[in-house]
C-alpha cells in the first residue's frame, strides 16, 4: 500500500475511533463554517520531553485539539499550507536553543498534507503557528 494511502487509512481509523467522523456529516457542515472538511494528525516532539499528539478536524472544528476553532481558522487563512504560517512575526523570543519538531499528516479538503519542521524553541513555534501546535 503506498505511503499516502497508509496515512489516509491511519487518519480515518483514528477519527473513527475518536468518534469524530460520521458518515455524510463532514461535508455539509463545512459549508456552514467556511473550512473545507479536513483531518490532520498533529504531533509535537520537544527535545527533552514526551511527544504529544492531537487530532484536528475542520469543517466543522473538532477532534481532541484544545483550540480547534482557532487552529482551523489559522489553516483556512493559508488554505491549509502550513509552510506559509507566520501568525505573529512581531513576538520576541529568546535565543535559547531547545528544539521542538512538529509534524502534520492528513488532508486539507481533498489535498494530502505532509509537514515537518523543527523550531528553535517553543516560543518560536507558537509565534509562527499560533494555536495549531499549542497542545
Amino acid at each position: 500500500m503506498p505511503f499516502a494511502q497508509r496515512i489516509a487509512a491511519f487518519v480515518a481509523a483514528t477519527l473513527l475511533l475518536a468518534g469524530g467522523l460520521t458518515a455524510g456529516a463532514a461535508r455539509p457542515a463545512a459549508a456552514h463554517t467556511g473550512h473545507p472538511a479536513s483531518a490532520l494528525l498533529l504531533t509535537v516532539q520537544p527535545a527533552t520531553a514526551t511527544p504529544r499528539a492531537s487530532v484536528l478536524l475542520c469543517g466543522p472544528s473538532g477532534g481532541d485539539h484544545p483550540a480547534a476553532p482557532a487552529a482551523c481558522g489559522a489553516l483556512a487563512h493559508v488554505d491549509g499550507d502550513l509552510a506559509t504560517l507566520n501568525l505573529d512575526p512581531d513576538t520576541l523570543c529568546t535565543l535559547e536553543y531547545a528544539p521542538v519538531t512538529v509534524r502534520a499528516l492528513g488532508f486539507w479538503g481533498e489535498r494530502p498534507v505532509t509537514y515537518s519542521k523543527t523550531y528553535a524553541n517553543r516560543c518560536v513555534l507558537l509565534r509562527e503557528t499560533g494555536d495549531l501546535f499549542a497542545f
